[in-house]
C-alpha cells in the first residue's frame, strides 16, 4: 500500500510539473525533451521524405540552368503535399502542447545578469525556433509562399537574439525570389550580411541563395562566387551535384571555359544519375569543340550517339552536335542533325520543343518562311504553356503565319498551274505515278505495323504543298539525307535489328513500350508538316485503304477551265503581293519584299497590285536604302499614277504628315460643330459642317454629313434635312451614318418627325429608372476604364471567335498600307479570352488621330468581305485601358464606356459592321 502510494505522488507530482503555465526547471525539461524527440523530430522526418520525393521529381531542363532547389519551378509540390502538411502539422503542435511562454517563479530582484537575460525572453521551450523554421520551409516546399514568409518573421519577432534568425532571414529572401520580389529579397539579404557574426554556419545556405538571387535576375557574372562557395559548401550530396553543375552552365555564359570544364567533369566524378552525366560529358564535349577541339569534340559526340545505353539521350547528343555545326556556320549539317534529335526525341518535350525552335531559326533565317512556321507551330505544341519566352514565341509565329500562308498559296498555285498546263497524257501519267507512290506508301506503312506519316508527301501536289516533280520516286530514295533519316525512324521504331528473316516476330511489345506515351501520335516526331490538313482528293480517315483518292478527285484540283485558271491567277496576285508586304512590315526584310513586288509587276503588269506594290518598292528602297532604286521607281509612280497619294509622297515626304495635319484639324473642326448642335448653335453647325464636306476628308464626310442634315431638322427645313439624307445615302451608302439616315428618311415617309436626332450630353441625367444594381455595375465600369484623350491609343477589332481572322488581317494590312504608309502602324492577332479574336493596330498619336482611323475603317467595309466576317465589333482603346481588357464580359462594359465617351450619342450599331453593310468585292485599296 506504503509503495502504491509513493508511484501515486510521484506520477502527481511529474503531472504538475508538465504543466506549460508553470515555468520550472522541471516543466522545462519534460517539455524540451518531448518537442524535440518526438513531435519535432516526426516532423522533420516527415519534411526530409518531402524534399526527397520533391527532388526525385524534379524534370531538368538541360537548355536552361537547373533550378538550384526542388522547390523552383512550377511543379512537384504537389508531389510531396502529404509530408509537408505533416510537417506543418506537427510543427504547429509543438507550438500548441509545448510552447512556455509563462515567467520562472523565482523573481529577478538581486538577481544577476545571466538570471536577468533568462527570466526576459519570450520563449523557454528551446525548440521552438526550429517548429517555426520547421513550418517555414514546409510551406515554401509547398510553394505557399506568404505562409512560409509569415513563419520566418515570427523567428525574427520571438527569437531576436538567437543566431536562427539569420537562416530564417535567408529562407525568406528565397521566398521572395521565387515570387520574383528581388527588392524584398534583396532587403532580407542586406539585413543578413549586416547581421551576422558567424559566417560560416549559415555559408552553405547563404551562399546558395545569393547565387540563385543572382542567377533568377541573369546577372551571371555577380552569381559565378556564389556559385562556387555554394558548389564546395552544399550541405548534401544532392545539392553539391546539383551547384557544380549549375556552376559550369553559370562559366558558359560568362565565357570561362575552363571554369565550366571543371564544373562539368567534377559532376561527372561523383556519379550521379545517368541522366546528368551524360549531359555533363556532351557539354563537356561542346565546350572542347569551342576551345579549338572541333573535330574531337564531333567524333566524341559521335561515339556517345552510337552507344546503346544512350539511346533515351540521342535526341540530346543529336542537338549537342547540331550545336557545334552551328558554332560554325555549317547550317546544312546543324539541320541534319536537329533531325535526327528530334527524330530520337519525344521522351523530353521542352528538349523537343528546343529542338523544333532551333530548326525554325535557321528556316527562318534561310528564308525558308513555310517550313519556319511549321516547326515554330511545334515548338508551341511541344512547350508547355508556362514556359519561359513563350510569349514571345507565340507573337512571332501570329506575325510569321500569315506569311507562311500567302507563300503556300504561291507554291500551291504555281504546282497546280504547271501541272494543268501539260498535255492531257502526260498530265494523266503523272497523276497516275503519284497515286502509285501513295498505294506504295500505305503499304509501307501497313507493313511496318502502323500509320507512318511521311513528311515529304505533304509537301507534295496531293497535299497542297511547295514541290513539283515529274520525277515520282526520286523524292525519297535518292536522297542520302532522307535514308538517314529513315533509318533512324527504324531505328526509333524497332531498335537495331539483324540482318534477318522474320525479324518482326520478337519484341514488338518492349519495344512499344519503351517509347512512352505520347512517342508516336501518328506523326514523325521531326515533322511538324503532318499537321497539316487533307490536300484535294484526301480524306481525314485515319483507317488505311479507306477514303483513298483517286484521279478524278485529284483533278479536281487543276484549274483546267479558263475561270478556274484565271481565279488561280488574282489568287497568286494577291499572295505575291500580301508576301512583300507582310516581309517589308512585320520583319524588315526589305530586299526581300522588293524581289516579290517585282516578281508581281514582271509577271502581271497589268494587276490591280501595281500601284501599291511600285509603292512597296520604293518605301522598302527608302529604308535600305537605296537613292538609285527610289529614284526610278518614284519616277515610275509619279508618271503612270501623277494624281496619287503616292505621288505626292514621292514629290513631298512630308506630305503624309501635313495630311495627317489637315485630318487632325478637321477633326476639331467636326468636334467644335457637334459641340454647337448641343447648345444650339446651328448657324455654326452648318458653316463648320459644310467646311468639312468640302475637303477631301473622307472619313469623316459621313459624320458630318448627318450633323448637318440634324442642324436643319432642329431649324425646322424639313426639305433641307431630306436632302441632305438623301445626299449623305448617295455618297457614303456603305456607312453606318448612311442607316441611320435610311431610318430617318422612312420616319419622314412616315409622316414623323424624329423626336431626338442625336443624343442628350453624356452627362444629362437619365429620367428612366434604374435599380441599385445597375448604378453599381455603371460605377464599376467607371472605375475600370479612364477616359484619357491625349494617350496612346489602339483599334481594336472584335471578331466572332469562327472568323476567318488572316483574310481581314491581309485586307486590313492592305488598307494600312493604302492610307498609313509612314504610320508605323502594326498589325497583330489574338484571343480574348476563349470567345473572341482580335485584330489590334496602331499605335495613334492620340483619340484624335485614332478616330479618324476609326471612320475611316467603317467606311470601308470591304475590309471585311470573307466568307466568315464573325461580325466586327470595331472599339478604339488607350494604352492603360487595353490591359483590362481580358474576357468577353470586359468588352461589353467596355463598348458601353467607347460609345459614352467617344461617340456620344451613337447607337451600339454604330460601331458594328454588318453583314448588309459588307459589299462581295473584297478591299482592293486605291
Amino acid at each position: 500500500m506504503k509503495k502504491k502510494n509513493t508511484i501515486f505522488l510521484l506520477v502527481f507530482l511529474v503531472s504538475l510539473g508538465c504543466s506549460t503555465q508553470k515555468n520550472t526547471w522541471l516543466s522545462r525539461g519534460y517539455h524540451n525533451l518531448t518537442a524535440r524527440y518526438n513531435v519535432l523530430f516526426n516532423g522533420q522526418e516527415s519534411f526530409n521524405n518531402g524534399q526527397e520525393k520533391m527532388r526525385e521529381s524534379v524534370k531538368n531542363d538541360y537548355t536552361r540552368i537547373l533550378p538550384a532547389f526542388a522547390f523552383s519551378g512550377n511543379s512537384g509540390s504537389q508531389v510531396a503535399s502529404s509530408d509537408m502538411n505533416r510537417a506543418i502539422r506537427k510543427g504547429y503542435k509543438l507550438i500548441e502542447k509545448h510552447s512556455i511562454t509563462a515567467k520562472p517563479g523565482r523573481s529577478v530582484r538581486d538577481a544577476g545578469e545571466e538570471y536577468r537575460n533568462f527570466y526576459n525572453q519570450r520563449e523557454f521551450n528551446r525548440w521552438v525556433d526550429e517548429a517555426y523554421m520547421l513550418i517555414g520551409k514546409a510551406h515554401v516546399y509547398s510553394r505557399d509562399w506568404y505562409e512560409g514568409i509569415g513563419a520566418f518573421n515570427m523567428v525574427l519577432q520571438l527569437f531576436p537574439e538567437k543566431s536562427v534568425r539569420f537562416e530564417a532571414m535567408l529562407w525568406m529572401a528565397r521566398a521572395y525570389i521565387e515570387m520574383g520580389d528581388f527588392q524584398n529579397a534583396k532587403l532580407y539579404l542586406d539585413r543578413y550580411s549586416s547581421g551576422v557574426n558567424d559566417e560560416k554556419k549559415f555559408l552553405s545556405t547563404a551562399s546558395a541563395t545569393y547565387a540563385w538571387f543572382w542567377i533568377a535576375q541573369d546577372q551571371p557574372e555577380k552569381a559565378m562566387e556564389y556559385c562556387r562557395l555554394a558548389a564546395g559548401n552544399a550541405a548534401d550530396r544532392w545539392q553539391k551535384i546539383r551547384w557544380y553543375f549549375i556552376m559550369g552552365q553559370v562559366a558558359e555564359q560568362i565565357n570561362n571555359p575552363a571554369m565550366a570544364m571543371d564544373a562539368y567533369q567534377q559532376v561527372a566524378s561523383m556519379n550521379p544519375d545517368y541522366e546528368m552525366v551524360i549531359h555533363a560529358r556532351v557539354k563537356s564535349a561542346i565546350i572542347a569543340g569551342e576551345i579549338g577541339q572541333m573535330e574531337e569534340a564531333r567524333e566524341v559526340l559521335k561515339k556517345y550517339a552510337g552507344e546503346y545505353k544512350n539511346l533515351d539521350y540521342r535526341d540530346q547528343i543529336y542537338f549537342a552536335l547540331a550545336e557545334t555545326y552551328m558554332a560554325g556556320d555549317d547550317t546544312l549539317n546543324a539541320l541534319f542533325n536537329l533531325q535526327l534529335a528530334a527524330g530520337y526525341g519525344g521522351r523530353d518535350r521542352i528538349l523537343a520543343g528546343n529542338i523544333y525552335r532551333r530548326m525554325a531559326d535557321i528556316y527562318f533565317q534561310s528564308s525558308d518562311y513555310v517550313a519556319a512556321d511549321a516547326y515554330y507551330d511545334s515548338t508551341l505544341t511541344a512547350l508547355p504553356s508556362d514556359y519561359p519566352g513563350i510569349e514571345e514565341i507565340q507573337q512571332f509565329r501570329r506575325n510569321l503565319t500569315p506569311l507562311a500562308d500567302n507563300l503556300r498559296t504561291l507554291q500551291y498555285e504555281d504546282s497546280v498551274q504547271r501541272i494543268a498546263s501539260l498535255p492531257e497524257d502526260e498530265r494523266n501519267v503523272f497523276v497516275d505515278n503519284l497515286l502509285a507512290s501513295m498505294q506504295e506508301q500505305e503499304e509501307q506503312t501497313l507493313a511496318g505495323g502502323g500509320q507512318m506519316d511521311d513528311a515529304f508527301f505533304y509537301r507534295n501536289f496531293a497535299n497542297r504543298g511547295s514541290r513539283s516533280t515529274d520525277e515520282s520516286g526520286k523524292w525519297y530514295f535518292y536522297n542520302q539525307t532522307m535514308v538517314s533519316l529513315g533509318q533512324m525512324e527504324f531505328e526509333k521504331r524497332w531498335g537495331r535489328r539483324d540482318d534477318q528473316d522474320n525479324w518482326r516476330r520478337k519484341n514488338k511489345e518492349s519495344v512499344a513500350n519503351r517509347q512512352g506515351p505520347g512517342m508516336n501520335d501518328g506523326m514523325m516526331p521531326d515533322d511538324p508538316f503532318s499537321q497539316e490538313p487533307p490536300g484535294p482528293g484526301e480524306q481525314t480517315s485515319g483507317t488505311p485503304g479507306k477514303g483513298k483518292p483517286d484521279r478524278e478527285s485529284l483533278m479536281a484540283g487543276l484549274p483546267l477551265t479558263p475561270e478556274a485558271l484565271k481565279e488561280s491567277h488574282l489568287k497568286v496576285q494577291k499572295a505575291r503581293f500580301n508576301a512583300g508586304h507582310l516581309l517589308a512590315q512585320n520583319f524588315d526584310k526589305h530586299e526581300e519584299a522588293i524581289v516579290h513586288f517585282e516578281e508581281l509587276i514582271s509577271s502581271y503588269p497589268r494587276t490591280d497590285y501595281r500601284e501599291q506594290a511600285l509603292a512597296g518598292i520604293y518605301l522598302s528602297c527608302a529604308e535600305i536604302p537605296d537613292r538609285g532604286c527610289m529614284t526610278h521607281y518614284g519616277q515610275v509612280i509619279a508618271d503612270d499614277y501623277p494624281d496619287s497619294r503616292f505621288a505626292a509622297f514621292v514629290e513631298d515626304p512630308e506630305y503624309f504628315e501635313k495630311l495627317g495635319q489637315q485630318h487632325r484639324e478637321l477633326d476639331s473642326v467636326y468636334n467644335s460643330a457637334f459641340g454647337d448642335y448641343k447648345a444650339g448653335y446651328m448657324g455654326n453647325v452648318l458653316e463648320k459642317t459644310n467646311l468639312i464636306t468640302a475637303s477631301a476628308y473622307d472619313a469623316i464626310k459621313p459624320n458630318a454629313l448627318l450633323l448637318n442634315a440634324a442642324a436643319y431638322s432642329r431649324m425646322g427645313n424639313t426639305d433641307a434635312f431630306r436632302t441632305g439624307l438623301l445626299s449623305l445615302t448617295n455618297q457614303y451608302p456603305q456607312s453606318s451614318q448612311a442607316e441611320v439616315a435610311r431610318h430617318w428618311l422612312e420616319m419622314l415617309k412616315q409622316g414623323k418627325r424624329p423626336e431626338k436626332l442625336l443624343a442628350e450630353r453624356p452627362d444629362a441625367k437619365q429620367t428612366d429608372s434604374r435599380d441599385t444594381d445597375d448604378e453599381m455595375a455603371e460605377d464599376t465600369v467607371e472605375q475600370k476604364f479612364v477616359f484619357a484623350p491625349d494617350s496612346v491609343h489602339y483599334l481594336m477589332i472584335v471578331l466572332q471567335s469562327d472568323a476567318e481572322v488572316n483574310q481581314i488581317l491581309f485586307h486590313l494590312a492592305n488598307f494600312n498600307f493604302d492610307r498609313y504608309t509612314v504610320g508605323g502602324l502594326r498589325l497583330e492577332s489574338s484571343t480574348l479570352g476563349g470567345a473572341y479574336n482580335t485584330l489590334q493596330t496602331g499605335p495613334f498619336e492620340n483619340s484624335r488621330v485614332g478616330l479618324d482611323y476609326f471612320f475611316a475603317l467603317l467606311n470601308n467595309p470591304s475590309v471585311f468581305s470573307v466568307e466568315n466576317p464573325g461580325r466586327p465589333l470595331l472599339l478604339l482603346v488607350s494604352e492603360s485601358n487595353y490591359s483590362e481588357l481580358n474576357n468577353a464580359s470586359d468588352v461589353e462594359q467596355y463598348k458601353q464606356f467607347f460609345l459614352d465617351n467617344y461617340l456620344p450619342g451613337s447607337d451600339p450599331s454604330a460601331i458594328v459592321v454588318t453583314e448588309s453593310e459588307i459589299p462581295e468585292e473584297p478591299y482592293k485599296g486605291k
